[in-house]
């Protein structure tokens, strides 16, 4: 049934979107938030695909009389919207299932944000960004975040504005500003509403649960898109910029307009991009008279939010700014009886599996068990194991999707459990029996625990190789060894490894999931500094432990004696020197010391793969690969 009053209104504008237009509807009615309703504005389009989406009592049809373009579509739909919150979605946008809860929980969080921006990935390449909020340079230029790049998550962040492709405003933000300018027609007219909600007082934030799949545009001709992204820049940028910084970088941005026509005359585009240079010129009588207006009702200057780095407006970089109070932001710090759900990621598991599980289910409300493609026989067993116990839930993946995105389907499905806290847990890592209880003991013995996100055990293994010890760092440029023992309290953390993590589900909502395309190593330390990033803090508790089992050891002699190392074979080391690099690359400002560490411990594992171990040759080149590979994206 359609909400009665629909707290968020989706607004979709749609011209020739064939089969996309079925798969984006067919996406929102998977939601897990329910009470929205559908505006679809269908801009006179000829190819059947809005006669063929089936019946959803939540969808309103508009029919424009003729193609009014993407602004105006917009505008049309909020006219008859209800909502509080107003959507923009891309009809070649497909939303998952939690997208519309994280951005309205953003929204909330967030009150003196006007928009929220989804992360979008690529449709036809997940691991790859298809951009990350929209940055704007105050030469004028706007772009994408990272569009392209390797889609690795960022806390909920401040940016510029987001992509209209997917993007929640709010209503009176929205109406205030006068909408869309819709003599843009299509294309910057999203930075425009940006650049002057920004000048109204407002901020702009990104989201990380807020995911879409974009197609992308690859229907339109480029002479198109060439003309109306030209013109609409200049126009962006004579509407909004602030006097002063406009006068001072009307050059630059004069001076990159005709290098894009002269850039044209090699690879095509010149006289699309001179005619529209020349459309927005005759126009500039009309566009003074806009900026006087917008002029009038600005309370902010919005330079501070641009990207200043030429680097970064060359690279097309992601620009995701921390918010400092952030924690502060989250409701809740404390709860009378919390509820722990675990997700166990498995993998050919052996029979300390059944000791993790027994571990797990004796401790949490709940256990959610990913298995990645594991043996026939193994699947029985674990079948077996859930159809034994009512609070376990098992998804069987038909591949191997590496413990990043396996623990991405468990995360996912706590989430959305309504959970407090969230346990991970490898295949053979096995908590003692009081390890959950002990954790949460050492938080509620501290006084500011608010700001604490995760909560990591004392590891012990058979082998006498784990040191009890948790890296810590206050500022970033130190670094310190503190002991776990019993009785003791490690503040500042830099990282825990993902078994035994206990985080909070609140302080998940909106630090992120695991970096999927990092497929295994280093996800852990890359989540742990991306939570220090966000403000949060790692705390090990040393009366709580977690029996662990790191890689795999064997016995080597050097000089008469006996040497016991832990070792990864050819294919781990790629991946571990891969990931440690773009950890490296994504984290060195705010852990250099950390950082320089790392180093050292890169050069001790080459120098281990030369003097201990077999298979020297595979393994240096696995390693210099995976630094290459790291370096490169």
């Amino acid at each position: 049934m359609p909400a009665a009053s629909p707290v968020a209104s989706i607004l979709i504008v749609a011209y020739q979107s064939g089969p996309d237009l079925g798969r984006c509807l067919e996406a929102l009615d998977r939601q897990t938030r329910r009470d929205f309703e559908v505006i679809l504005v269908d801009n006179a389009s000829t190819d059947g695909a809005v006669e063929a989406i089936p019946h959803y009592d939540w969808l309103t049809l508009v029919r424009a009389p003729e193609n009014v373009g993407f602004a105006a579509g917009n505008n049309l739909a909020a006219r008859s919207a209800r909502g509080r919150y107003l959507v923009a979605l891309n009809p070649d946008a497909f939303a998952e299932p939690g997208w519309l809860d994280a951005l309205i929980a953003a929204a909330e969080r967030h009150p003196d944000a006007a928009s929220v921006a989804s992360v979008q990935v690529s449709h036809e390449d997940p691991d790859r960004l298809d951009g990350m909020g929209d940055p704007y340079a105050p030469w004028g230029a706007a772009w994408r975040g990272g569009k392209g790049g390797l889609a690795v998550p960022v806390a909920e962040s401040e940016v510029f504005g987001p992509c209209a492709a997917a993007a929640l405003y709010r209503r009176d933000a929205f109406e205030t500003a006068g909408g869309f300018c819709e003599r843009f027609f299509c294309y910057y007219e999203d930075v425009d509403l940006a650049l002057r909600l920004r000048r109204a007082g407002w901020r702009s934030v990104i989201t990380p649960w807020a995911i879409v799949r974009h197609v992308g545009s690859g229907s339109t001709s480029s002479d198109f898109v060439l003309r109306h992204a030209t013109r609409n820049r200049v126009w962006t940028y004579l509407r909004g910029m602030p006097a002063l910084a406009g006068l001072v970088f009307a050059p630059v941005m004069a001076g990159l307009a005709l290098a894009g026509v002269l850039a044209g005359v090699l690879r095509g585009g010149a006289g699309a991009r001179a005619r529209a240079l020349l459309e927005a010129v005759r126009a500039f009588p009309e566009t003074m008279r806009e900026r006087a207006a917008v002029s009038q009702t600005a309370q902010a200057r919005a330079l501070g939010a641009m990207t200043w780095s030429p680097l970064r407006f060359l690279r097309r970089g992601v620009d995701a700014r921390p918010i400092a109070d952030l924690p502060d932001r989250l409701p809740r710090d404390d709860w009378d009886s919390p509820a722990v759900v675990a997700v166990i990621v498995s993998h050919e598991p052996d029979t300390r599996l059944d000791d993790v599980l027994d571990a797990a289910l004796a401790q949490c409300a709940r256990v959610v068990l990913v298995d990645n493609a594991s043996s026939e026989e193994v699947r029985r067993h674990l079948r077996a194991r859930a159809n034994a116990a009512s609070t376990l839930t098992l998804i069987e993946n038909a591949e191997n999707r590496g413990l990043a995105g396996a623990q991405n389907q468990g995360l996912e499905i706590a989430r959305s459990a309504g959970v407090d806290w969230i346990l991970l847990l490898d295949d053979d890592s096995v908590p003692a029996p009081d390890m959950v209880a002990r954790l949460l003991a050492g938080w509620r013995s501290m006084a500011d625990r608010k700001q604490v996100g995760l909560l990591s055990p004392r590891l012990s293994d058979a082998e006498g190789t784990l040191k009890p010890y948790l890296l810590s760092s206050g500022t970033g440029w130190d670094l310190r060894r503190g002991r776990m023992v019993p009785g003791a309290v490690v503040r500042d953390g830099v990282f825990a490894i993902a078994s035994g993590s206990l985080i909070r589900r609140d302080v998940l909502d909106v630090v992120g999931p695991m970096a999927g395309p990092f497929f295994i190593d280093y996800v852990d330390i890359e989540f742990s500094l991306r939570l220090r990033r966000a403000g949060f803090e790692i705390v090990g508790i040393g009366d709580a432990v977690l029996i662990h089992r790191l890689g795999e050891f064997h016995e080597t002699e050097v000089l008469g004696r006996k040497v016991a190392l832990n070792t990864h074979s050819a294919w781990r080391r790629r991946l571990i020197h891969r990931n440690r690099v773009r950890v490296w690359r994504r984290f060195v400002a705010e852990a250099p010391a950390w950082v320089a560490w790392d180093v050292a411990a890169a050069l001790y594992d080459v120098w281990k793969a030369v003097i201990y171990e077999t298979d020297k040759a595979a393994k240096l080149r696995a390693i210099f690969g995976g630094f290459m590979e790291g370096w490169r994206g």
